[in-house]
């Protein structure tokens, strides 16, 4: 099968969003950081009366692995952007829950980002925004299926 023209569109706006990504290299946290930062954020003001959130719990939110989760945590960990709590009630479980420096980057980071998509929205609009957005999930889903299909076949 050769690759029609729908295909080459296809690899080069994958390529483009590669290429987009390194002109953020420059934040002080990558954009994987700052959604397991916001996810944590979210569920301390959902939760105020709880020390944070499991480890597990914030894993499975993601859609990542634990183990995956707990490194990225640790390098959160080490940038001082997050505290780990065992769990005194069951010490094989640790909470996650932000410093007030993690705080403070992800405050600023949120800016950024709102920054930028508010832009976009705006000139594009929010209606047109929004079906892309369900075209491109939507297509995620099948590639994610459909590489999930193969792996099972090898």
């Amino acid at each position: 099968m050769e690759p029609t023209q729908i295909h080459l569109r296809f690899y080069q706006s994958i390529d483009r969003l590669r290429r987009l990504k390194r002109g953020f290299a420059d934040r002080p946290m990558r954009f994987p950081e700052f959604l397991m930062l916001t996810a944590i954020n979210e569920y301390q003001k959902q939760h105020p009366d709880v020390q944070g959130i499991y480890v597990s719990a914030l894993a499975d939110h993601l859609g990542l692995a634990v183990p995956a989760a707990s490194k990225q945590l640790r390098s959160l960990e080490q940038q001082g952007w997050l505290v780990r709590t065992v769990d005194r009630a069951n010490r094989r479980n640790t909470f996650v829950s932000l410093s007030e420096q993690g705080q403070q980057v992800l405050a600023q980071e949120e800016s950024f980002y709102l920054e930028i998509s508010s832009q976009v929205f705006q000139q594009m609009g929010e209606e047109r925004c929004l079906s892309i957005i369900d075209g491109i999930s939507d297509m995620l889903d099948l590639l994610e299926e459909t590489s999930r299909q193969r792996q099972a076949l090898e």
